[in-house]
C-alpha cells in the first residue's frame, strides 16, 4: 500500500498524498487525495459538507459518504490488509474579509480564497480529516499545490519543491512527523530567506512571506526570529522542524502552526510585534505544535508559552517590567466574576478576553508559582524531559505534572488538583500582627479552597526589607519575625507572584478591569445620535457580552461601568457626579477611574462621532492601560496610573 506514497514509512495511522489546484481569482480549489489506510484500524474520515465530492473509491470500488452535523463522513471498517481511498472534491469560498475583527478570526474555520490571500485551516475539514473512537488522529502527509505564478503557497512541513512553469507555480510540502493536519495558506507574497544553524548543527531556513507593501520589514523580522530561536533552543533543545516562516494575512489573524506563523498585515506593521507575538509563535513549535495537546483535559500550551516567551522577555529586561506584567495579569483576573473563573483543565482556546485571562495569564502564573516552589533547575529539567518524551505526540496537564514530579521528587497532586482542575484565585491576607518582647508574630489566612501557597511576606524594619516565604497550605498559619524594638512594616506579595485576587484599592485601575466584568453597565451620554451609534459599534467589538444599560443620571456605585460621550457631555457628567475632571486631550481619550463607592469606570470621550468610529478597531487593544489618547484611529499616548506598595505598620510598645 505504501507504494502509493513513495518515501513515507508505514505507520498505524492514515497517510495522505494531497494534490491541490488553487485558483484565487475564481475563489475555487480542486483537490485529489490518495489516503493509505492501515490494516486492522477502523477510520472515520470527515470532510466539510459544503464541499462537492466528485469521486470516491476504496481500492477501486465506489464508496458513499453520509452527512451528519455539517460533515460528510466516510467510515472505513477495519480490514486485514492495508487499503487505499481515492477522493476528489471541489471547494468554492469567499475572499477573506479585510474588515473582520481579530475576535472574528478566532473562531472562523471556513475556507477563504482570494487574490489578496487564501486560508484553509485544517480544523475546518477542507480535506478529509481522520478520526477514530478517541477523536482526531495525528497523521503525516504530502501536499502538492498548483497555483498562479504570482502567488506563493505555505503549509506546515518541509518545502521540497517550488518551481515555475508556463505561468503556474508548483509547491510541495512533506510533513514527515505525526502532525495535527495541513493548514494551507497562499498569497501574493514576496519571499525573503536566511539560513541559520540549529543548536544540533542542522541548517535551518528562516523565511518571510510578506505582502509587497510590508516586504521592507523582512530583514527586521528575520533578525528577530534568529535571536529568539537561538534563545529558546538554549533552554529546551533543538528546533523540531527545518523551516520557520512568518507569513502575512489580509485579515487580523494571529495563528501559529508547525514551522510557521500567520499574522495580519496591520499586526506585522506594529514595531513591537517582533519582540512580543513573534517569540510567542516561535515557542509554539515546542508547545502546541511540537508536543500536541491531549484530546481532553485542557490547553496547557498557551499558558506555558506565555510564561516562557512573553514573560521571559520581560524578566530579561528587568524586575520592573516583569512585575508590571504580573500586576496586569492579576488586574484582569481579579476583574472576572467568580462565575467566569473556569478551570485551566476546561480551557480549550482563546475566544474572548476572559478566556485569555484564564488560559494564558492564570496559567502563566501557575507555572511561575511552580518554578518559585521547585526552583529553576528542577523546573527547567522537567520541561526538557517533557519535550524529549512527548515531541510529536499528545500530552496533557497530568503528563506535565509527572515530569515536574520526576524532576523535583515531590508529590504535586494537590497543587495540580487545585490550580489546574479547580477554578478561581487564592485570597491570602494578613489577619493579625502581634509584637512581643523580641519578635513579631504574623497570622496569615485564606478562605476555602485552601490553595498550597508559598506566600512572599515582605518585612521592612529600619528601612531594610527581608522576604519570608510562608507556607500556607490550610486555612491559617503563623510566622515569627525577630523584632526587638521599634516598628515593622508588612506587605503580602507586593511583587504579585501569586495567582490571587487583588485586594480592593491594591492597584490603580486599568480599562480591562471594567470591560472584563460580566456585570458591566453601559451609559451612552445623550446629545449626539451619530456618536451614540459609534459608541454602540465600539462596545459590540470591545465587550465579550451585552452590557446592562444604565441611565446617565445614576451615580457611579460599586459596579463596573463604561461611560461614552462627547468631550462636553463627559465633562458635564464628571462634574455632576463630583468625579475628577478629565486631564487629557486628543481626538479620543479613554481612561480608567475608581469611583468613590469602589466601582471601576471605563470612560471614553470623543471629539465627535467620526473620531470615535476611527478609534473603534484600536481601542480594545489598550485594555491594560490606565489611560490612552488616540488620533486618526491610532494611539498617540498611553500609560498606567502609578502603583505603590501598601504597608501595614506594627510597633513594639
Amino acid at each position: 500500500m505504501c507504494a502509493a506514497l513513495p518515501g513515507l514509512p508505514a505507520l498505524a495511522a492514515p497517510q495522505f498524498d494531497l494534490t491541490v489546484g488553487l485558483e484565487p481569482a475564481q475563489g475555487s480549489l480542486s483537490a485529489r487525495a490518495l489516503i493509505a489506510l492501515p490494516a486492522h484500524e477502523a477510520i472515520d474520515l470527515r470532510l466539510d459538507a459544503r464541499h462537492r465530492v466528485t469521486s470516491m473509491q476504496l481500492d477501486g470500488g465506489a464508496l458513499r459518504a453520509s452527512t451528519e452535523g455539517g460533515l460528510q463522513r466516510i467510515r472505513i471498517a477495519a480490514a486485514k490488509q492495508p487499503r487505499q481511498l481515492e477522493l476528489r472534491w471541489a471547494i468554492r469560498a469567499d475572499a477573506p474579509d479585510a474588515t473582520a475583527s481579530h475576535r472574528d478570526t478566532l473562531t472562523a474555520f471556513a475556507p477563504q480564497i482570494g487574490e489578496a490571500g487564501s486560508f484553509l485551516p485544517a480544523g475546518g475539514a477542507w480535506y478529509p480529516l481522520p478520526f477514530d473512537d478517541a477523536g482526531p488522529l495525528l497523521h503525516r502527509y504530502r501536499l502538492t499545490v498548483d497555483l498562479p505564478a504570482e502567488q506563493r503557497a505555505l503549509a506546515p512541513g518541509d518545502r521540497l519543491v517550488d518551481t515555475l512553469r508556463d505561468g503556474r507555480r508548483t509547491v510541495r510540502f512533506d510533513m514527515a512527523q505525526d502532525s495535527e493536519g495541513a493548514d494551507l495558506m497562499a498569497g501574493p507574497w514576496v519571499e525573503a530567506e536566511r539560513s541559520v544553524r540549529s543548536i544540533d548543527g542542522r541548517p535551518l531556513t528562516l523565511a518571510t512571506l510578506f505582502h509587497p507593501d510590508i516586504a521592507d520589514q523582512a530583514d527586521g523580522y528575520l533578525d528577530a526570529a534568529a535571536g529568539h530561536l537561538a534563545r529558546i533552543e538554549q533552554t529546551l533543545g533543538a528546533y523540531p522542524y527545518s523551516r520557520f516562516t512568518i507569513a502575512s494575512s489580509p485579515t487580523p489573524t494571529g495563528f501559529g502552526m508547525a514551522g510557521l506563523t500567520y499574522l495580519g498585515i496591520d499586526v506585522l506593521r506594529l514595531p513591537f510585534i517582533r519582540h512580543t507575538s513573534l517569540p510567542h509563535e516561535i515557542l509554539h513549535n515546542w508547545w502546541g505544535n511540537g508536543v500536541y495537546l491531549a484530546l481532553a483535559g485542557g490547553n496547557w500550551s498557551e499558558g506555558l508559552t506565555t510564561f516562557m516567551a512573553d514573560y521571559a522577555l520581560r524578566e530579561a529586561q528587568g524586575d520592573d517590567g516583569a512585575r508590571a506584567m504580573r500586576l496586569d495579569w492579576l488586574r484582569g483576573l481579579s476583574a472576572l466574576s467568580p462565575a467566569a473563573h473556569g478551570s485551566l483543565a476546561g480551557f480549550g482556546g482563546r475566544t474572548h478576553d476572559a478566556s485569555q485571562a484564564i488560559g494564558y495569564h492564570k496559567a502563566a502564573l501557575v507555572f511561575l508559582m511552580l518554578r518559585d516552589t521547585l526552583g529553576a533547575t528542577a523546573f527547567d529539567s522537567a520541561l526538557r524531559d517533557f519535550w524529549q518524551t512527548y515531541r510529536h505526540r499528545r500530552a496533557g496537564w497530568q503528563d506535565l505534572r509527572a515530569a515536574f514530579e520526576r524532576a523535583s521528587g515531590r508529590d504535586l497532586g494537590r497543587y495540580f488538583a487545585l490550580w489546574v482542575d479547580g477554578g478561581g484565585l487564592a485570597a491570602p491576607s494578613i489577619t493579625n500582627a502581634v509584637a512581643g518582647p523580641d519578635r513579631l508574630t504574623v497570622t496569615l489566612q485564606q478562605p476555602t479552597p485552601h490553595y498550597p501557597l508559598a506566600v512572599p511576606l515582605h518585612v521592612r524594619i529600619a528601612g531594610e526589607t527581608r522576604v519570608e516565604r510562608v507556607a500556607l497550605h490550610g486555612a491559617q498559619t503563623q510566622v515569627s519575625v525577630p523584632l526587638t524594638a521599634g516598628c515593622a512594616e508588612l506587605a503580602l506579595d507586593p511583587d504579585f507572584r501569586l495567582a490571587r485576587r487583588l485586594a480592593p484599592g491594591e492597584a490603580p485601575p486599568v480599562l480591562r478591569e471594567a470591560t472584563l466584568d460580566d456585570a458591566l453597565g453601559l451609559t451612552v451620554l445623550p446629545g449626539d445620535e451619530r456618536l451614540a451609534t459609534a459608541a454602540r459599534t465600539l462596545t459590540a467589538q470591545w465587550l465579550d457580552r451585552t452590557p446592562t444599560i444604565v441611565d446617565a443620571a445614576q451615580a457611579p456605585g460599586r459596579a463596573s461601568r463604561m461611560v461614552i460621550g462627547s468631550f462636553a457631555a463627559m465633562d458635564g457628567w464628571l462634574a455632576r457626579h463630583r468625579l475628577p475632571a478629565r486631564d487629557r486631550d486628543g481626538e479620543v481619550v479613554a481612561w480608567a477611574l475608581r469611583a468613590p463607592a469602589g466601582g471601576t469606570l471605563a470612560l471614553v470621550a470623543a471629539r465627535d462621532a467620526d473620531a470615535l468610529a476611527k478609534a473603534t478597531r484600536a481601542l480594545p487593544h489598550y485594555g491594560q492601560q490606565g489611560w490612552v489618547t488616540l488620533a486618526g484611529g491610532r494611539a498617540a499616548t498611553r500609560g498606567q496610573w502609578p502603583a505603590a506598595t501598601v504597608w501595614t505598620k506594627t510597633c513594639v510598645r
